[in-house]
């Protein structure tokens, strides 16, 4: 997991700087309390949570497929252009890919849970009931969820993120003059979430387990 440590510790300081936002919101309400702006910093935490996420799936899908580039390991539906293929020097090679990945990755949002499968199934089968039994491995059976129960849960939470950051969180039934609300409890719970499912990734996007009749990488011509 060593090829992982900067996105995981990045990941962790974006989570804790979310943190920190959180009891800068309790700092605020002892201020002044019922100021409706105090809870600005609770957005400002949802954001830096999901964005945080969003950066380590991105971040772990380019640093895996680097990897196995270089050490000719396994991936599937992953398409390079000839042109990349064709460069002689190794290295050169491999850095042009990796760089490809990340420009076709840009444009998609990984806390989408679709678009999150899409990438983890490049590298391993089956990537959601990966995470499920990841995140249920230690819980009591009451506390253990469904693939599809965690799956609904991230939508929401995607669909959350993007209300405060396009729709600067306006209720558009009071005229723009009211936000919708949010509370502490809420957030913490979606900042706990995040970083449970975003421990997950690193082993469940390491997971070569291809069968025999996957190829390397797949190749076409740009």
């Amino acid at each position: 997991m060593e090829r992982f440590s900067y996105a995981i510790t990045t990941f962790e300081h974006a989570i804790e700087r979310a943190r920190q936002m959180v009891k800068l919101y309790d700092a605020l309400v002892a201020l002044r309390p019922r100021e409706p702006a105090n809870d600005d910093a609770l957005r400002s935490a949802y954001f830096q949570t999901v964005s945080s996420f969003d950066f380590f799936a991105h971040e772990l899908a380019a640093v895996e497929a680097k990897y196995r580039f270089s050490n000719a390991i396994r991936t599937k539906n992953i398409s390079l252009p000839m042109d990349i293929m064709m460069i002689l020097d190794k290295e050169e090679r491999i850095s042009a890919a990796e760089q490809c990945i990340r420009q076709i990755n840009s444009y998609k949002a990984f806390v989408d849970p679709g678009k999150l499968a899409e990438a983890l199934s490049c590298y391993c089968e089956k990537p959601w009931i990966k995470i499920c039994e990841l995140m249920n491995k230690e819980k009591s059976e009451a506390d253990r969820r469904t693939a599809e129960q965690i799956k609904g849960q991230l939508k929401n939470i995607w669909r959350r993120r993007n209300q405060i950051a396009h729709a600067a969180d306006v209720n558009p039934a009071l005229a723009g003059i009211e936000l919708w609300p949010i509370d502490k409890e809420d957030t913490e719970i979606t900042i706990n979430f995040i970083k449970e499912i975003g421990g997950t990734l690193p082993y469940v996007i390491s997971d070569s387990a291809f069968s025999e009749r996957e190829s390397i990488m797949d190749c076409v011509p740009n």
